[in-house]
C-alpha cells in the first residue's frame, strides 16, 4: 500500500447516491413499514446451534421489531424447529422469563398444557372437559427457520419468498469452517435512543475511525502508508455488504500488547495477518496490510471477522426512537491458561472501542428528529451506508 490506496470496488454499485434522504429516518409512519416490509420479509439471526447442544435443548429468542417471542427447540430427531412462545390453549407465555434449558416436554404454567419437542401437543389436562377438541391442529404455531455455519436465521412471513441460500447469495458458501474455530468470550446488552439504521451504520465504515477512536487504538488501521485509512477492498450484493479493513505495518506494540501477545495469539487491535487455511469469504481479496472484515448482513447484523477471532452484534429496533443490541465477542479456543488471560486484553479494548462507537448515536438521533438534515452526505468510503439505504428503499418500494 501506499500515500493514494484506492479502494477496489465489486459489485452492483447502481443508485448509490452521495446524498442520502435521511429526513423521514426516525418517523413513526416509516418504522411502521420497515416492521412489514423489511423485518417480516428478511432472514434474521436469532440464534446459534451452540444453544442447542442436546435433543430437547431449547432457547428463548426475542425479535422486538415483530413483537415476537420465539422458541427454538432441537427436537427428538435432532432437527432444529423454530415455534411462537405462545401456549395455544389461553396464549400464555410458554417459557417465561426468556432463559434456556433441556426438557423432553415443555408444560404451560397456567393450566398444565405439555407439548414435544417437535412442537406437538402432547397432553391436555382434564382433556374430557373439552368438547370437539382437536390435538392435531393445536400444536405450537411453527416459525421458518434455516441454519447456516452454526447460525439460526428465522423468516416471519407465512411462506418465505426465498431460502436464507438464496437471501445469502454467493457468501453463502464461503464462510465454512471459519465460525467453528472459534468460542464465545463474553455476551453484551444495551439498550439505546437512536433508530436502528442510525445505530448500524455507525458500524458500516471506517471514515470515523481516525478521531471517534483517536485515543483508543490511534493508530491500528492506515498509518503513513494509507493515512486516510482506506478500505482495500469493498464488495456489493444484492443485500448485504462487506469490505476489508487496513492493518497499520509501522503500528508500534504498546507494553500492554507485548505482554499480552507474549502469551496469545494477536488479536483486536493488533494485526498478524495469518490467512492459513482462511476460507474464501475473509479477506476476499487477500489484500496485503489486512487488519479485519467488516460485513453487513442486511438489515440489521455487524459481523468484524479476523483472523484469530470475530465479533457478533444485531441491533433490533423497539420503535422508531429505541435500539436494542446484542453482541457478542468470539475468540480462538485457548489451550491454556496464558492464552486465555491474553485474550482478556482485546475484550477489554474492545469494550473501549464499542462505547466511542456509541457515544455519538443519541445526539445525533434527537438532531434528526429536530428536523435540521434532509440528507446525509456521504463518501466513497461510507458506500456501505449508501449501500443500506438503498436496499431498505428497495424493499420499502415492493409490492
Amino acid at each position: 500500500m501506499n500515500a493514494s490506496v484506492e479502494t477496489i470496488y465489486k459489485g452492483n454499485a447502481e443508485r448509490l447516491v452521495p446524498r442520502v434522504a435521511c429526513a423521514d429516518i426516525t418517523s413513526r409512519e416509516r418504522f411502521e413499514a420497515e416492521r412489514e416490509k423489511i423485518f417480516r420479509r428478511s432472514w434474521l439471526h436469532v440464534g446459534n446451534e451452540r444453544d442447542l447442544p442436546e435433543k430437547g435443548s431449547y432457547v428463548v429468542s426475542d425479535v422486538p421489531p415483530l413483537n415476537v417471542s420465539m422458541l427454538l427447540i432441537r427436537g427428538q430427531d435432532g432437527r432444529i424447529r423454530g415455534f411462537h412462545n405462545v401456549c395455544t390453549h389461553r396464549g400464555n407465555k410458554l417459557v417465561q422469563g426468556g432463559g434456556s434449558g433441556c426438557k423432553k416436554f415443555l408444560s404451560c404454567g397456567f393450566h398444565g398444557w405439555s407439548f414435544t419437542s417437535e412442537g406437538e401437543l402432547a397432553s391436555v389436562t382434564d382433556e374430557k372437559q373439552f368438547r370437539d377438541l382437536d390435538k392435531g391442529a393445536l400444536g405450537l404455531k411453527p416459525i421458518t427457520v434455516e441454519t447456516w455455519n452454526g447460525h439460526i436465521f428465522a423468516n416471519f412471513e407465512r411462506t418465505p419468498r426465498e431460502s436464507l441460500r438464496q437471501w445469502l447469495g454467493p457468501m453463502h458458501d464461503q464462510y465454512d469452517g471459519y465460525f467453528e474455530q472459534h468460542e464465545v468470550m463474553n455476551t453484551r446488552f444495551t439498550r439505546i435512543r437512536c433508530n436502528w439504521n442510525l445505530a448500524i451504520n455507525a458500524f458500516l465504515e471506517g471514515y470515523h475511525t481516525l478521531y471517534l477512536h483517536g485515543k483508543s487504538v490511534p493508530d491500528y488501521q492506515g498509518g503513513p502508508t494509507n493515512p486516510d485509512r482506506h478500505r482495500p477492498y469493498m464488495e456489493m450484493f444484492d443485500r448485504h455488504i462487506r469490505y476489508s479493513a487496513p492493518s497499520n505495518p509501522h503500528h508500534k506494540w504498546t507494553p500492554a500488547e507485548e505482554i499480552a501477545w507474549r502469551y496469545g495469539r494477536r488479536c483486536l487491535p493488533a494485526f498478524d495477518g495469518d490467512m492459513t487455511g482462511m476460507p474464501p469469504g475473509i479477506n476476499a481479496s487477500r489484500a496485503n496490510n489486512w487488519a479485519f472484515d467488516v460485513m453487513e448482513f442486511f438489515p440489521n447484523i455487524f459481523w468484524l471477522l479476523g483472523n484469530h477471532y470475530h465479533v457478533e452484534v444485531t441491533f433490533w429496533p423497539e420503535d422508531e426512537d429505541n435500539t436494542i443490541i446484542v453482541g457478542a465477542n468470539y475468540g480462538y479456543k485457548s489451550k491454556d491458561l496464558g492464552e486465555r488471560l491474553s485474550q482478556d486484553f482485546p475484550l477489554s479494548r474492545g469494550r473501549i472501542v464499542l462505547r466511542e462507537d456509541l457515544s455519538t448515536l443519541e445526539a445525533q438521533h434527537a438532531a434528526l428528529k429536530s428536523g435540521v438534515l434532509t440528507h446525509f452526505q456521504l463518501s466513497e468510503q461510507e458506500r456501505a451506508v449508501q449501500h443500506h439505504y438503498r436496499v431498505a428503499t428497495d424493499m420499502l418500494g415492493a409490492e
